[in-house]
């Protein structure tokens, strides 16, 4: 499900992004990584193809998650957003994203993002489940 999907995972931690990038890269995807708002907005410039998914903190160095899906919607309108954190109060958070966030609290496993992305795009209608 996740071939072929052009992701932007968006860390200030580069060690998480990097197990983010190879957990997805080997689901079939092709993984961008940044770090914080700038790298992010900086990435979003040098790849003008667009992005199917970006995956971002929700508390940043020098920004915000929200902030950066404002940057990767500017760019990719059609984009889903994807909050991780490991904020103690992540479940108020998730109210203020809206009802269609698709959320996930760190730490998690590798089967938990792919489960998550995969239903992050069932969600979305990009595909189809699996039977």
């Amino acid at each position: 499900m996740i071939e072929q999907l052009r992701v932007l995972v968006v860390d200030d931690e580069p060690d998480l992004c990097e197990i983010v990038r190879r957990v997805l890269t080997r689901a079939g995807a092709e993984v961008l990584t940044a770090s914080g708002l700038a790298g992010a907005e900086r990435c979003l410039a040098e790849h003008p193809k667009g992005i199917d998914l970006a995956i971002t903190d929700l508390k940043l160095n020098d920004g915000t998650g929200v902030q950066v899906a404002a940057a990767v919607r500017a760019s990719s309108p059609d984009a889903l957003i994807m909050y991780m954190s490991g904020l103690p109060y992540f479940d108020a958070a998730v109210i203020d994203l809206g009802e269609d966030a698709s959320v996930i609290a760190k730490p998690f496993r590798a089967t938990e993002l792919v489960d998550t992305v995969q239903s992050a795009l069932i969600r979305a209608g990009r595909v189809h489940p699996e039977r």
